[in-house]
């Protein structure tokens, strides 16, 4: 197993460690009570994209089977911070297509190009008619049904009615 191989496996066994080791520490806002009612709900897809030497968006959005949908931009992204959008049945329902047309719970579960030092790679969490399916990708020339579900799901998460919920009480 080549050096490079074992030194992403290790950042990432180790990242998944320290996540789950996470403070659920309460702040008293309304994306606190929002993460409390997550925890019931089951994800359909989620897209969560990495940090990298240069200006690479960071995030993650989730869009739950309930309707719910929930965007945290980290670093160099036009959304920063935790945002809320609600969808309705036919805008749910318009994710479940765009996941079956692309079969994306039939992918494989990684595409790494080993030779890639610093590329933006990003994590999709599916769940839609089959038990989670996750898949990372770390490579400059992924299937081109990959780029083009990622390329399609960011257009409708970002056509989404997004409500910023820093600052606000549980209360309002």
């Amino acid at each position: 197993m080549s050096v490079f191989i074992r030194w992403c496996l290790c950042f990432l066994f180790a990242g998944l460690f320290l996540t789950a080791c996470k403070s659920s520490k309460s702040t008293g806002t309304l994306a606190d009570a929002t993460q409390v009612s997550e925890v019931k709900d089951t994800v359909l897809v989620a897209l969560k994209r990495g940090a990298c030497f240069g200006a690479c968006p960071q995030f993650e959005c989730t869009i739950y089977k309930t309707g719910l949908a929930v965007y945290e931009g980290e670093r160099n992204v036009k959304k920063p911070g935790i945002w809320k959008a609600r969808l309705s049945a036919e805008t749910l329902n318009e994710f479940r297509t765009l996941i079956r047309t692309y079969r994306m719970e039939e992918k494989d579960t990684a595409y790494i190009n080993k030779y890639l030092a610093d590329y933006p790679a990003f994590f999709l969490t599916i769940a839609d008619l089959k038990p989670v399916k996750r898949i990372y990708v770390n490579h400059d020339q992924p299937p081109v049904e990959i780029t083009s579900f990622v390329t399609e799901l960011e257009r409708m998460m970002d056509a989404l009615e997004w409500k910023n919920l820093q600052g606000l009480k549980s209360d309002e």
